[in-house]
């Protein structure tokens, strides 16, 4: 039996929540709840240079690409956190959530009925709620609009169907408007709902760092951001950012009719959130730096520590960040990376949803080495492929910019660049190869559909696809 299914043994829980006090006071089992009945072990094993935790409703590690670094001088470490959110306990159990759609109506959504087809695809949606669910619309175009105010589902189901119908498009596209709008109504939502706000357009317009802006707010606040490009005229670096400050989904249709499927799947996402809030906090030694992290949000705090804040996880989701490091130590010196964890689980209990919890994960060793050959020894080939990974992705969304601005030459170098450096990683990682040669394969496609003009439509659905992929391989594997 693996440590996740015995954690979900009912009777196991019971008996582990019931010698909390005991097992606490060995270090073992740490917990913090208002509600003492609900509580959730937490357990913890660490090595040298990878941990593992596991705790109410959620399990994780924390991993370092090498155990040891060469001496002198400053040199590259990773970490990767992974995150995974349990299956939910009951089938059909979950908290109530709060949904507000802001969809454009601009003029050039009349184009390819796109936006009869988004409103079907919203009537679908509210239609597949739940009566306790809450609901929000905001249309925009130059200015916004509310459509429907934050209310019931059951409130509303048949007045905002006749609302939705009679939506029509004419305008310019004002992102920022719609965005607002849509996070002001849900300021209204109910004490224990899981908050969401979808941002459908087809267009772009000059706003990108207001909107990056009020997505990093209502994360702050708890709200995620999903956002949806249609067709082939939207800025997907735009609103792959916001989605990206907002810790939600983005993706690409090519036209309205799959749009559907999209707010399907944000409908099930928010309907089976079970944890909020997910931070891992890694202390940083004198002589570790941090730089750079992809796949969650990154905050140095006092200068010793970095916060990767996750956010929300739906049940079975799967996370991961990736942290770049620069380490300078001595020859015979070790020092120790800390870790911990802190998030709230989420219950479909009126009295108590939300239950609080953290770890404290153990310290990962790294030493400084004198020859290349005991660094080697020292590195984690899964980790460090995966590093490598994110890395290619993060320089892929470099080239597709690069290609949709023109500059043809500079994505196929970038693309030349990410194979080079697979192909390397792969060598090094054999247990690792299998999905990096699929990752290779996925550049070897975009490298040969980035022949077609940039501006053409087979150019510009190229760079969307591209885009839309390996945004996806900077917090979730998506190859």
């Amino acid at each position: 039996m693996s440590l996740a299914d015995w954690l979900q043994n009912p009777r196991i829980r019971r008996t582990i929540a019931a010698s909390a006090v005991v097992l606490a006071t060995g270090g073992l089992v740490l917990f913090r709840s208002p509600t003492p009945s609900i509580a959730g072990p937490l357990a913890v094993h660490t090595d040298a240079t990878h941990a593992t935790f596991a705790g109410p409703g959620l399990r994780g590690s924390v991993a370092l690409s090498h155990g040891a670094v060469l001496a002198g001088g400053d040199r590259d470490v990773y970490a990767e956190v992974r995150l995974s959110a349990d299956p939910a306990e009951r089938s059909g159990d979950r908290a109530p959530f709060a949904l507000a759609i802001a969809l454009d109506t601009s003029g050039s959504m009349m184009e390819d009925e796109k936006l009869d087809q988004a409103k079907r695809a919203v009537l679908e949606l509210v239609r597949d709620m739940r009566d306790d669910d809450q609901i929000a619309v905001v249309r925009y175009s130059d200015y916004a609009t509310v459509v429907q105010p934050l209310a019931r589902v059951a409130d509303v189901r048949e007045t905002l169907a006749v609302q939705v119908r009679q939506l029509e498009a004419a305008g310019g596209t004002a992102i920022p408007r719609g965005l607002q709008s849509a996070l002001g109504l849900l300021q209204e939502a109910g004490r224990g709902r899981v908050r969401r706000v979808v941002l459908v357009s087809d267009g772009l317009d000059s706003s990108r760092l207001e909107s990056e802006h009020l997505a990093k707010q209502s994360f702050d606040h708890g709200v995620t951001i999903s956002s949806l490009g249609i067709g082939l005229d939207f800025d997907e670096s735009y609103m792959g950012a916001v989605a990206r400050e907002g810790h939600g989904n983005f993706a690409y249709v090519k036209d309205g009719s799959t749009l559907a499927s999209f707010l399907q799947r944000e409908l099930h996402e928010t309907a089976s959130t079970t944890i909020e809030g997910a931070v891992v906090k890694l202390e940083l030694p004198s002589g570790v730096r941090f730089v750079s992290a992809a796949g969650a949000d990154a905050r140095v705090v006092d200068d010793k520590a970095i916060e990767l804040r996750f956010g929300s996880l739906f049940a079975r989701d799967e996370r991961r960040a990736i942290v770049h490091l620069t380490a300078r130590l001595d020859a015979g010196e070790t020092v120790q990376v800390g870790a911990a964890a802190d998030w709230t689980q989420i219950l479909p209990s009126a009295g108590a949803p939300f239950v609080p919890a953290r770890i404290e994960i153990g310290a990962l060793s790294l030493r400084g080495a004198v020859d290349t050959q005991s660094v080697e020894q020292s590195r984690d080939g899964v980790v460090f492929a995966d590093a490598t990974s994110v890395i290619a992705s993060q320089r892929e969304l470099e080239a597709t910019t690069a290609f949709a601005n023109g500059d043809v030459r500079r994505a196929q170098q970038l693309i030349e660049q990410n194979v080079n450096e697979l192909n390397a990683a792969a060598a090094l990682a054999p247990s690792a190869a299998p999905k990096l040669k699929k990752q290779l394969a996925a550049y070897d496609e975009t490298k040969q559909s980035f022949h077609a003009a940039p501006g053409s439509g087979a150019g510009r659905a190229a760079a969307k696809r591209a885009f839309q992929q390996d945004w996806q391989n900077l917090d979730r594997v998506a190859y």
